[in-house]
């Protein structure tokens, strides 16, 4: 065969192969990259409570546009989220402050979780029967739950003092337990339960202490209470702040970052004050330091 024939029929058949590879213009390579869908990068959260769930879920929806497809698991004890988190069965947990993540490293002598972000504060509030309409009216002998975890009954022991219910150990300082009582103005009992038990305790109990992260959850209002520890969140010890926590080796990672990032947003601002009703307060800044806030409480207690 002719050299210069052969070359051509050689160059057609060719050509030809890259037309039926390329037909209606796609080339393998696109072809394969239009019908690979990246899967999402999936990460759950532990809350303990409907309405904090209520808020993860809006930021959840808000990270889908991220590829992170964020679970929000919802326990209904305080003992349940760290557990759940050292054991690998969370990849964060947002329920708890600093001072109860401290008392819970120290129980354990050891843990693997660490704060990194702030989220909200709430509150503590003193709510009453119908028949209490005020402070005043607290009787002789008055029944008050508190929380057993000294961690979260700390506010509610100095909130009675402040009412004037009971009298507290000078060298007691911001972190009073029950032990530290040294007068009883008003003989009143109190009675430590589970925080998660206290709101429907009303009614057995006289009054109750409450942070302002339960109490939604209990249909309460804070407009009806006795009392409230701070109209200024500002004020509160850094170690009262919530936080979102996670363990060591996931601290840099750069979904972990995208999270806390989607939560502490105007976004979720706005879905704080419109579902809590004042009853959590945002508290993050760009100063925050909640990690080395952590250190220092560990140092100190």
């Amino acid at each position: 065969m002719n050299i210069k024939k052969s070359l051509k029929l050689s160059l057609a058949f060719t050509s030809a192969l890259v037309l039926t590879a390329c037909g209606n213009g796609i080339s393998e390579d696109a072809s394969s990259s239009e019908t690979t869908t990246e899967e999402p990068r999936e990460y759950s959260v532990g809350v303990v409570g409907d309405v904090t769930a209520e808020i993860w879920e809006d930021v959840a929806t808000r990270l889908e546009d991220h590829g992170i497809d964020l679970e929000v698991v919802t326990f209904s004890e305080y003992s349940q989220p760290n557990r759940a988190l050292e054991d690998g069965e969370l990849d964060l947990n947002a329920f708890q402050h600093i001072a109860f993540l401290s008392a819970y490293a120290k129980d354990l002598g050891e843990s693997k979780i660490t704060p990194i972000a702030y989220t909200i504060v709430s509150p503590m509030y003193i709510f009453a029967v119908p028949e209490i309409t005020d402070v005043d009216a607290i009787p002789e002998g008055a029944t008050v739950a508190v929380s057993n975890s000294a961690t979260n009954a700390e506010r509610a022991f100095l909130g009675l003092q402040d009412i004037g219910l009971i009298k507290l150990d000078e060298d007691a300082g911001f972190a009073p337990t029950k032990g530290d009582v040294v007068e009883n103005t008003k003989n009143i009992e109190i009675i430590e339960m589970d925080p998660s038990q206290i709101a429907r305790s009303l009614g057995d109990a006289d009054l109750i202490t409450i942070g302002g992260d339960m109490l939604m959850d209990a249909g309460l209002n804070p407009e009806d209470a006795i009392y409230v520890d701070t109209d200024d969140a500002a004020n509160i010890d850094p170690v009262k702040k919530n936080i979102i926590a996670t363990t060591e080796d996931k601290v840099d990672n750069p979904d972990i970052q995208a999270i806390v990032e989607a939560y502490q947003s105007e976004e979720t601002k706005a879905k704080i004050e419109e579902i809590s009703g004042g009853s959590s307060i945002p508290i993050w800044s760009d100063s925050d330091n909640p990690e080395a806030d952590y250190e220092k409480e560990l140092a100190e207690s």
